[in-house]
């Protein structure tokens, strides 16, 4: 099966076929829907009433491809931040400084569409176009090998489809969120704790809720049963890239957003995770052990 293709995914439904409604997309949190007018300014200093929209902000970046750098969403326009606006307004034809986000600006960052090569900030994170050769469909027997070392056990080619899609769905455009993601799947494979295969620990009721839905919206997501062999490159891209340095420790990821919480999800657990001795922020996601 190649990785593009779309599969029926009733067909690794523990709970039996047909128990799905249509697949509805993850969507990237929305923006504040108050700002104000005078947009936001890069710092120092980091005013606490701007962090919320900041964190926003760099959370939108993050999901379009353009890494914010190792700080993660902290909520502070800094250089990272600004070198992540540079290269999305250069991609989005947007006049203005780095420093500076108007409300206009604002508003074109709400609808804007991923570009399929956005420009690299220069930021250590995972910024797409740092992957350059890696991001291929022809390094998919590569990114395997990454893989079945990293998990400990050979890995078969339905299994990476599996978690290829997973990744794609549970992470934003950041290679190295999506290496932490796939990291996090695979660590529970090896984990006497969770069910010892890759389909068994994504089709786990309550757990990985692109790939099995929530009791209000029975999933999957598209960006699962629907990915585009774009997506599916950049993934065994990440794989190779980022996979390798990941914690073996971490047995869990949630969003780091309250915004990306809606009905059926649990935002107490974004708390937990926050204050977990491991905790790691990458691109949108916290990661670590609750």
């Amino acid at each position: 099966m190649k990785i593009f293709e779309i599969i029926d995914p009733d067909a690794n439904d523990p709970r039996g076929r047909n128990q799905r409604n249509d697949p509805t997309a993850i969507g990237i949190p929305d923006l504040p829907p108050v700002i104000d007018t005078a947009g936001l300014k890069a710092g120092p200093p980091y005013p606490k009433e701007d962090m919320e929209a900041v964190k926003a902000l760099q959370t939108k970046l993050e999901a379009l491809g353009y890494s914010v750098g190792n700080t993660g969403i902290d909520g502070k326009y800094g250089p990272r931040t600004s070198r992540a606006v540079a290269a999305f307004k250069k991609d989005n034809n947007i006049k203005g400084a780095s420093g500076e986000v108007s409300a206009k600006d604002m508003a074109s960052l709400k609808t804007a569409k991923a570009v399929s090569k956005p420009t690299s900030t220069g930021n250590s994170g995972g910024s797409i176009s740092d992957l350059g050769d890696l991001a291929s469909l022809d390094n998919l027997d590569k990114a395997t090998e990454v893989v079945s070392k990293f998990v400990g056990k050979d890995v078969s080619a339905e299994e990476m489809n599996m978690l290829i899609r997973a990744t794609a769905a549970e992470a934003s455009r950041n290679s190295q969120e999506r290496g932490a993601v796939a990291a996090v799947i695979l660590n529970r494979v090896r984990s006497s704790r969770f069910p010892n295969s890759i389909e068994a620990v994504l089709t786990q009721k309550n757990q990985f809720q692109a790939v099995t839905g929530t009791r209000y919206d029975r999933g999957p997501s598209k960006n699962f049963s629907n990915m585009s062999s774009n997506t599916g490159a950049q993934i065994i891209g990440a794989l190779i890239r980022h996979l390798p340095n990941m914690d073996k420790g971490w047995l869990n990821f949630t969003a780091n957003n309250p915004a990306a919480y809606g009905k059926g999800t649990n935002i107490g657990f974004m708390h937990t995770m926050r204050k977990s001795a491991d905790a790691q922020v990458i691109g949108g996601t916290v990661f670590g052990t609750a």
